[in-house]
């Protein structure tokens, strides 16, 4: 790569064309506002109780409802009919309290016991007349931390200040306070940034750093290298375990990724809480090259098969940028999509059209790969940041972004390196709360933004990041349901048998109903039973189908139904119905004979047709004891009749089974006699 420099944007600074940190120092001032909006998931934080309104609980991420109240509306305006289907709903869920909420038809009830709200709600859902019926939902101011310095954060929270001079708009931000309603970040996923280190000591980033489980060994650049229990990550300059920044500009990208959120001093992160992986290839002047990113590509994949859930890198946060196409890089960005990471880069500070001038990483045709813009306070695309219809994926705040640096200090940086961790960051927030692969969280992320003018042909989406959209998008409450299954797939049976499958209720989303069960298709004649006759939120039941002597014969398609109030799910098997087989069986008296040594006796063996059955049954014998024999006379049976078997004991004393078996064609049958030789 060339090693010529050129000013950034604002002149402030040199950019490296071997590993450019695209940043710019500006100024920042910000106000917080608050509004109402659903309570954060419980998954982060127990929803605060209010004594005066009585107890609340989750019922999903992000929903806090009055435990043991709902609403229900009823069909009829009718006061007398409203007040009978009352009268019956109260009784049904012993509610010791209710009251009117609108029109006549409008009212909400209260139950004491320890009844959950789905469970009342899907009671009441059964109710004469009941219309609808939903939980009285609780709501509360936005949340927002107490970080001293979060004010002056408007890439999280832009209420139209002044920055460094310019107005702001409202709400040209990525609605961060919005979206720590339903969580404010998870220690399991880890972030990997491949940057100039991170300063692992800052008190604002020390509690979200990522601490090695154990110590472990990976082999990179063909290096065997072992890390101790507790190291942060790696650094690949001097293939050592301490990714410590010695630069600024990977603590201010880690910093708006994840500083510690509400601990009352400096800066919060998008995420209050997460693991971030020091990747250091940058050295103190910011330069690196494209070998080094490819190792710490490699220590994140190894570290991640080795510690699984103690390491579970899904995003690494790229700021950097420059050179030419390395298919090497792209070899090992594909590797990182395969071990499931989002790879986030940052689109470059050139001002130029990526469509016709790549920039790498970002330009890189790999499918886990997110390139980055920079907006500023207006929702304006930065005037140094590259763009691309084609290559560059969306815009991020990246103008005087307020953020960690070396030794509990804090700066204001620009560029889209300021961009990229804004996006990094909602990836992991996202990742929280969502179970999504790489590709489904990258779509997310893309398809969740806020259009904006700016980026209306210069980026892939034409918007700007919306994590708050991102995150309800997936992490919305689930509907409760249940569903249906049925083994085996298929019985037989004769007309006037019974043949029996297993019915499987699933719930899903919360469900606690009853489901009862019916069936239809049956053949004339036939009647069907489930034991038990409904199961409750999950479980099995055993449906028996009776025919009779005159169901015709056939093949069967069974319909069975499950049925909670206004959910019916279905599920099919099949019932055959057939002629029964010519078929014989086989008997032997007595069956148990005794005889002395190298004597004989003798059993008569019997065979009985069954549905017309007029073959050919021959015979033999296994099980006699060593030095004995047998014979039958006759030797075969047509139809029905009885052959004598003749066993000559040997020399060998003892108690023996003999398994007589009579065959006509396919068909077998079996029957057993024990045989006593004695002295």
């Amino acid at each position: 790569m060339s090693t010529k420099t050129k000013k950034s944007p604002d002149n402030t600074h040199k950019l490296n064309r071997r590993a450019i940190f695209l940043r710019a120092p500006l100024a920042l001032i910000i106000l917080l506002a608050i509004f109402l909006a659903p309570q954060r998931s419980a998954s982060t934080k127990e929803p605060p109780q209010d004594p005066a309104k009585g107890e609340t609980e989750m019922i999903a991420p992000g929903v806090e409802v009055m435990k043991g109240e709902a609403i229900v509306r009823f069909d009829d305006p009718d006061p007398d009919r409203v007040k009978a289907f009352m009268d019956n709903a109260i009784s049904l869920v012993n509610a010791s309290g209710h009251r009117r909420i609108g029109p006549d038809n409008l009212n909400m009830l209260h139950i004491r016991s320890n009844m959950n709200t789905r469970a009342l709600l899907n009671i009441l859902s059964r109710v004469a007349g009941a219309l609808y019926v939903e939980p009285v939902f609780v709501v509360h101011h936005t949340l927002t931390p107490d970080d001293t310095r979060f004010g002056e954060l408007w890439g999280l929270n832009n209420t139209g200040q002044t920055v460094g001079g310019q107005p702001g708009i409202a709400d040209a931000d990525i609605d961060a306070v919005e979206a720590w309603d339903i969580s404010t970040g998870s220690t399991s996923i880890v972030v990997g940034v491949i940057d100039t280190g991170v300063d692992f000591n800052h008190p604002d980033l020390a509690a979200n750093i990522w601490s090695a489980p154990s110590s472990f060994t990976v082999t990179v650049g063909g290096q065997t290298i072992t890390c101790p229990a507790g190291s942060h990550g790696f650094n690949a300059i001097n293939n050592t375990c301490n990714p410590l920044d010695d630069n600024n500009h990977g603590t201010h990208t880690s910093g708006t990724i994840g500083a510690r959120g509400n601990n009352g001093s400096g800066v919060a992160g998008v995420n209050w809480t997460t693991s971030i992986m020091g990747l250091k290839f940058l050295n103190s002047a910011g330069s690196g090259n494209t070998a080094d990113a490819i190792e710490c590509i490699q220590f994140a994949i190894q570290a991640k098969q080795i510690f699984g859930s103690g390491a579970n890198v899904r995003v690494l946060s790229n700021s950097w940028g420059g050179g030419g196409f390395s298919q090497a890089l792209l070899d090992a960005i594909n590797a990182a999509n395969s071990n499931d990471m989002l790879f986030v880069a940052a689109a470059g500070n050139n001002s130029s059209n990526n469509d016709t001038t790549p920039f790498f990483p970002a330009n890189y045709n790999a499918p886990n790969v997110v390139a980055v813009a920079a907006t500023n306070n207006n929702d304006q695309l930065a005037s140094f940041s590259n763009f691309g219809s084609n290559t560059v994926h969306l815009g991020g705040p990246g103008v005087s972004v307020l953020s960690t640096t070396i030794g509990n200090t804090y700066s204001f940086f620009s560029g889209t390196s300021m961009a990229t961790p804004h996006v990094s960051g909602a990836a992991a927030l996202v990742l929280s709360v969502c179970s999504l692969d790489t590709a489904g969280l990258k779509n997310n992320l893309l398809n969740n933004v806020d259009p904006i003018s700016s980026l209306s042909g210069l980026t892939i989406t034409g918007g700007r990041l919306n994590v708050n959209r991102a995150i309800r998008a997936c992490s919305a409450p689930p509907t409760p349901n249940f569903s249906l299954s049925s083994t085996p797939s298929s019985q037989t049976v004769t007309p006037g048998a019974s043949a029996s499958y297993t019915v499987t209720v699933t719930s899903s989303g919360g469900f606690t109903g009853t489901v009862d069960f019916s069936a239809s298709g049956l053949p004339a004649g036939a009647s069907a039973s489930f034991n038990p006759p409904s199961v409750n939120t999950s479980g099995s039941s055993t449906m028996t189908v009776t025919t009779s002597a005159s169901t015709p014969t056939g093949t069967y398609p069974l319909i069975i139904t499950g049925t909670s109030g206004s959910l019916q799910r279905t599920t099919s098997v099949t019932l055959v119905v057939a002629s029964p087989s010519a078929d014989f069986s086989l008997s032997a008296t007595p069956s148990s004979r005794s005889v002395m040594r190298n004597q004989s006796t003798t059993y008569a063996v019997t065979v009985t047709p069954l549905n017309g059955f007029t073959g050919a049954v021959t015979f033999s014998v296994t099980g006699l004891p060593r030095g004995a024999s047998a014979s039958f006379n006759p030797t075969s049976v047509t139809g029905s009749g009885t052959t004598t078997m003749t066993v000559t004991a040997g020399n060998f004393r003892g108690t023996f089974t003999l398994t007589i078996a009579g065959t006509s064609g396919s068909l077998q049958h079996n029957t057993a006699v024990t045989l006593t030789v004695t002295k």
